[in-house]
């Protein structure tokens, strides 16, 4: 996702697709730990971005597939781990994969499509304010591939996806999240730990299947 740039008219242009690029090596350390052990485990990465998780996840896990949009971004990360067998670069549109075709295919260079033994997977992403929800829904429409969820969302978002029924922040998104996902809340990161600093801090949640 392209960094900020300044305009000719000295106005400051926000992020193509409105990414707050994770940063902090510390808080990275400490996302990746909230999904357990994954020595055993597919990982799916959503918006890697400049990579800060995916370095962390490229050590860690038996698997990891990061789905990035930006052209450039997943050509950079696809030759930073050209020699890493188990981690595959995906440009695409998260909103638009077919996770079960996704994560129950073998890896290699023909991308085999012989179905694997089925595995749910582990998910982990810094989402995009504006299609924070949108992600959620799709995820949660594909809920039987997927074990834990862990996502950094802004303050906002965090707290209609913890919204209690009848409180003013309870919707379309709290209910379908709290249906399929067991929601804990785990700890806020400032601003500071991302580049551009959002105007909020971030939240970071796991969500356990319940499926």
């Amino acid at each position: 996702m392209p960094e900020t740039k300044r305009a000719n008219s000295g106005t400051l242009k926000k992020p193509k697709l409105g990414q707050n690029f994770l940063s902090d090596e510390g808080a990275a350390a400490d996302i990746v730990d909230a999904l357990g052990n994954v020595s055993d485990a597919l990982v799916l990465e959503i918006g890697p971005g400049k990579g800060a998780l995916t370095a962390a996840l490229a050590r860690r896990a038996q698997r990891l597939i990061a789905i990035e949009l930006d052209r450039k971004l997943a050509t950079e990360l696809r030759y930073n781990y050209r020699l890493q067998p188990q981690v595959e670069i995906i440009e695409a549109d998260v909103l638009k994969l077919d996770f079960r075709t996704v994560l129950n295919r073998t890896i290699g260079p023909l991308n085999d499509l012989r179905p694997l033994k089925p595995s749910r997977a582990h998910v982990v992403g810094n989402l995009p304010y504006y299609i924070t929800s949108d992600i959620l829904l799709r995820l949660f429409e594909f809920h039987d591939q997927f074990d834990v969820i862990v996502i950094m969302v802004q303050r906002e978002v965090a707290d209609r996806i913890a919204a209690a029924p009848g409180t003013r922040d309870f919707g379309l998104l709290s209910a379908t999240a709290q249906l399929y996902a067991r929601i804990d809340k785990l700890f806020t990161l400032p601003p500071g730990a991302f580049t551009p600093p959002p105007q909020s801090p971030f939240n970071c949640f796991a969500n356990e299947g319940r499926a």
